[in-house]
């Protein structure tokens, strides 16, 4: 395995209505949600991380960090599935490995062992972990481009309402425990930050 084959993506094209505010620039830790995803995909895939936003995002793009390319959805609104599917158009790579900007307690090691795992199931489109509520979490996944974005192209085509779970039934995935990511299997690892509550349960924890 090496890295060359991973492309990293940051979904970073939410409307953060609930929250009141862009989440990508939310204050945490050692940097903003924004460069915190940056730098979690940045140990597999280098100087290979890209920012997924929306062409209405205007004042958002200006502020995006000068070293980083973003890209644009080719499906306007239609939500983090739009978003996965501009990551996977553009990839040059075999995998592409997708963070959603609000999951900011990801860490590099997660990604590192997803990456592994996704290596070795080439078999498969998706390789989506399992959260500890036992929810799917494909917004922190490794997606093989080819056998995945014919299959999302023609969701997005004929349905207008498809969602990221819908896109999950219709390719071949492979569901991984959390225990497989990170040594402490119990930490809330896919904490989703929506709303001011969140914030304050993240900050406060």
């Amino acid at each position: 395995m090496t890295f060359n084959n991973f492309t990293g993506y940051v979904l970073a094209g939410g409307k953060s209505s609930r929250m009141g505010t862009d989440k990508a620039f939310l204050n945490f830790g050692d940097g903003t949600f924004l460069i915190r995803a940056v730098n979690t995909l940045s140990t597999v895939c280098k100087n290979c991380v890209k920012i997924v936003v929306n062409k209405a995002q205007t004042n958002f793009i200006e502020k995006l960090p000068a070293d980083v390319s973003h890209i644009f959805d080719a499906y306007e609104n239609r939500g983090a599935l739009g978003g996965i599917h501009a990551a996977l158009s553009e990839c040059q790579s075999e995998w592409a490995i997708i963070l959603a900007v609000d999951l900011p307690l990801v860490t590099s090691e997660a990604i590192e062992n997803l990456s592994r795992i996704a290596y070795k199931s080439k078999d498969f489109a998706a390789i989506v972990p399992i959260q500890t509520d036992e929810r799917p979490q494909p917004l922190c996944a490794v997606y093989h481009v080819k056998n995945s974005l014919p299959n999302l192209e023609n969701l997005l085509d004929e349905m207008t309402s498809a969602s990221v779970r819908d896109f999950l039934k219709v390719v071949p995935t492979r569901f991984i425990r959390q225990k497989e990511l990170t040594i402490n299997e119990h930490e809330d690892l896919f904490f989703n930050v929506n709303c001011p509550s969140d914030f304050q349960t993240l900050v406060s924890s």
